[in-house]
């Protein structure tokens, strides 16, 4: 038995109660490239360029780029997301993140467009994705 339900998921991810912040998924047509399997996509069932609305947690995680005497500081955008909301989700897809603001309405982060980079599920329902903003 896991030590987590579907339940425990949707309260992380929730907009209200949780760390989430709503925003859409959009899958881009590619090749016939199933990146899930390695293998050609016979069933047509991935990389249909639709797009619906999707509940993450985004994160810009801290890491420091070795240099020459002195690391130089950056960040790398993440966002994760509950497997079941996007089963086909791949490299070059794309996430819309929708503004995030104060309860007085004050933008703190506008909207943004990310790519996907890498894809990694943790095998327990939930996914981070490494992003790139567009």
């Amino acid at each position: 038995m896991p030590l987590e339900s579907a339940l425990d998921f949707n309260s992380y991810v929730d907009t209200t109660t949780g760390h989430g912040v709503s925003g859409f998924f959009i899958e881009v047509q590619s090749a016939l490239w199933d990146s899930r399997l390695r293998l050609i996509d016979t069933w047509y069932d991935i990389d249909s360029g639709d797009s619906y609305p999707i509940n993450l947690i985004i994160d810009q995680e801290y890491f420091a780029i070795g240099g020459g005497t002195v690391d130089v500081d950056g960040f790398q955008p993440r966002a994760i997301i509950k497997s079941s909301d996007a089963p086909h989700i791949s490299q070059g897809d794309r996430l819309l993140v929708n503004a995030i603001t104060t309860n007085k309405g004050n933008t703190l982060v506008p909207q943004t467009f990310f790519t996907i980079q890498t894809v990694e599920p943790d095998n327990t329902g939930l996914i981070s994705l490494v992003l790139e903003e567009e």
